[in-house]
């Protein structure tokens, strides 16, 4: 009998319920009426276990999730935003709070935090990777798919061939694509702007060639809050360009940073070649044909030396008013 118990007990683990209230942390009040997913990720991509909706007390419930383990996600979907929550096996399966924020077609309530543009020249290929990040500091999702969430500016060297990843706060990176804009070359991309940190990042690669003119732009989202455009060389690569104010060389990947004092459109002359990163070619494989393997998204393998010039592109800015304080000069 005991045993029986036990079993029954174990059946009833692997099938629990999940239950919990959706919050609006906007009003700081339930939300009636949310549509609510509970999701599995799996090889196959991404399997629906149920679909449900918020009562008139924001409560939500799935009476059975899916047996066998692994993380589940919870998607709420409002006003045109989803939002998700993470459910994984050791965390309570009763009382989730999901939560969820009004919408906003205001650019104002967020900020472009950090912008920097990286160049990497090499003999086969010059690569170029944007990295942005914006805060968002208020209680509403900036959402409004005529602007988009952020608009970059993309050579027409590069053939419109261009890699975009989002990542929202708490999420991860996320496939998106470059829509095209009333600006010639200008590209956006409609993704919402949660409270919290959001990133993107662009990559795109052009011809090799030693000198090289590589020509870009400022370009933004009329009426969010731009950051300094910083463009960022490795070792062993010198750019020089009107629009170009050097402000230091970052400590420990010793690359050389500039502040772009353009306008709008600017060129910048490039030689030499060498990269921030090491190179992701085993030895031994030499076929000039794409590869094909499993991993993290970019934005990964950029991580640990983005972090780091970020933080040598604040150090340096920190020096340069320091020393150009009027207080100290007295």
């Amino acid at each position: 009998m005991n045993r029986l118990f036990l079993a029954l007990l174990a059946g009833t683990n692997l099938f629990a319920a999940i239950d919990g209230t959706v919050l609006n942390q906007t009003t700081g009040k339930p939300q009636a009426g949310v549509s609510v997913t509970l999701v599995k990720p799996g090889q196959g991509g991404m399997q629906t276990l149920g679909n449900t909706t918020s009562d008139a007390s924001g409560h939500f419930v799935f009476e059975h999730d899916q047996p066998g383990g692994g993380p589940q996600l919870l998607q709420a979907n409002y006003n045109g935003v989803n939002y998700n929550k993470l459910m994984t096996p050791n965390i309570p399966t009763s009382g989730v709070e999901l939560d969820i924020y009004e919408a906003t077609k205001s650019p104002a309530v967020a900020r472009v935090a950090q912008h920097m543009l990286v160049l990497e020249p090499s003999t086969s290929e010059f690569a170029v990777n944007e990295t942005v990040l914006i805060q968002n500091d208020s209680k509403t999702t900036y959402n409004d798919e005529q602007l988009g969430g952020f608009r970059f500016f993309l050579p027409p060297a590069a053939n419109g061939q261009v890699k975009i990843s989002a990542q929202g706060p708490g999420g991860m990176p996320l496939p998106r694509p470059a829509e095209k804009t009333e600006e010639k070359d200008v590209f956006k991309i409609n993704y919402p702007i949660k409270p919290g940190e959001t990133q993107f990042e662009i990559t795109y690669v052009l011809v090799a060639g030693s000198p090289i003119t590589f020509h870009g732009a400022v370009v933004s989202v009329k009426g969010m809050p731009p950051a300094p455009l910083r463009l960022v060389v490795p070792p062993g690569v010198t750019v020089e360009g009107k629009d170009l104010q050097q402000l230091g060389t970052e400590p420990k990947t010793q690359a050389t940073i500039y502040d772009v004092t353009a306008r709008k459109f600017f060129d910048v002359n490039v030689t030499g070649t060498g990269t921030l990163h090491p190179p992701e070619a085993t030895a031994g494989d030499e076929s000039d044909a794409p590869k094909v393997a499993e991993g993290m998204p970019p934005v990964y393998a950029h991580l640990s030396w983005l972090v780091t010039l970020g933080l040598g592109i604040l150090a340096v800015g920190l020096c340069s008013l320091y020393f150009a304080s009027p207080v100290r000069s007295r």
